[in-house]
């Protein structure tokens, strides 16, 4: 075997890429560095990895495609190997990768990521946001180490550290004769326009909430964004349901009132989620000793909905 790490992690960035030259760019090399490199690796492999097509770059054959997936799993390990051995003789040193479900990056994101820049200096954090479905993916796959994310079906079978349990919570515009009320029901809300956040896993769950109660909701518009849908809510478009709303989304100045939900039902688990292997990293460690650290100091309690707000509306 006579190729090198760097040479394995220019194959990846060709992979990753289709592209010899955009690999080169994000490598910071020549293509014919690139190009050396993968010709190197077909040499000892035996066999073609990539085609050459004029004007599209290049595409992984069959086995270039199985060679890709074994550099990559090599490539993680070697990553978490090299931190690892950088940390020895300190505090984790190295690059974190941290995915997050997008709708709750803006609320749980801020306070993990300012007391591992305190703790840590010399941690480097490579985010990834995406719905459930693509967390799931990259944990599978070694695109990201850790993930914060609902405890449902893609992870379940992974490690997984309970943050809380996000209980949904009714955005409704301030016009709404609803929004003076400490609470709403699903039956209170189940005629009116509803905005669904339009995501895998998370349209299916809202949908839920009503059809076991034998409702079913009034979805007059649907989105893929948080943000939009709070915008859509405030100009009086119609009422959404979310799990993770903060203080702000409380007390009316955005144009709209997160109210608590009165009735009883599943409420899913936030935590983070994380592949076994990746355990005993000394950077994996650190980022779950925080999480746990401020949930002790309760750091999230502002996000939970007390037992006592579920007041029968």
């Amino acid at each position: 075997m006579n190729f090198t790490l760097k040479q394995l992690r220019y194959f990846d960035a060709a992979l990753r890429n289709g592209s010899i030259a955009r690999a080169a760019v994000e490598m910071n090399i020549s293509q014919s560095s690139i190009t050396a490199a993968i010709d190197m690796i077909e040499q000892c492999v035996g066999a073609e990895l990539f085609r050459r097509v004029p004007a599209k770059g290049i595409v992984a054959t069959q086995v270039g495609k199985r060679v890709g997936d074994r550099v990559s799993a090599f490539l993680d390990t070697a990553r978490v190997f090299e931190s690892d051995l950088m940390s020895l003789t300190g505090d984790p040193t190295g690059t974190l990768r941290l995915g997050c479900y997008a709708p709750t990056a803006p609320y749980v994101l801020p306070p993990i990521l300012s007391r591992l820049a305190q703790r840590y200096p010399g941690i480097r954090i490579e985010l990834a946001e995406g719905d459930m479905n693509t967390m799931a993916d990259l944990l599978h796959s070694g695109g990201v180490d850790l993930a914060l994310t609902y405890q449902k079906d893609p992870v379940k079978g992974l490690p997984f550290d309970q943050l809380f349990e996000a209980h949904p919570w009714a955005l409704l515009p301030n016009s709404s004769p609803l929004a003076n009320k400490p609470s709403v029901s699903l039956r209170d809300l189940a005629e009116l326009p509803m905005i669904l956040l339009d995501l895998p896993l998370t349209e299916e769950y809202f949908c839920s909430l009503f059809e076991e109660l034998g409702l079913e909701p009034n979805v007059v518009h649907s989105t893929k964004s948080s943000s939009v849908l709070r915008g859509l809510v405030a100009s009086e478009f119609g009422y959404s349901i979310l799990n993770i709303c903060g203080p702000n989304d409380r007390d009316g100045r955005n144009g709209y009132r997160a109210l608590p939900i009165s009735d009883s039902f599943f409420s899913p688990a936030l935590g983070l989620a994380y592949v076994e292997g990746l355990k005993g990293s000394a950077i994996v460690s650190a980022v779950r000793n925080i999480t746990r650290e401020l949930q002790a100091e309760r750091a999230f309690d502002h996000l939970i909905m007390q037992p006592e707000l579920r007041k029968t509306a």
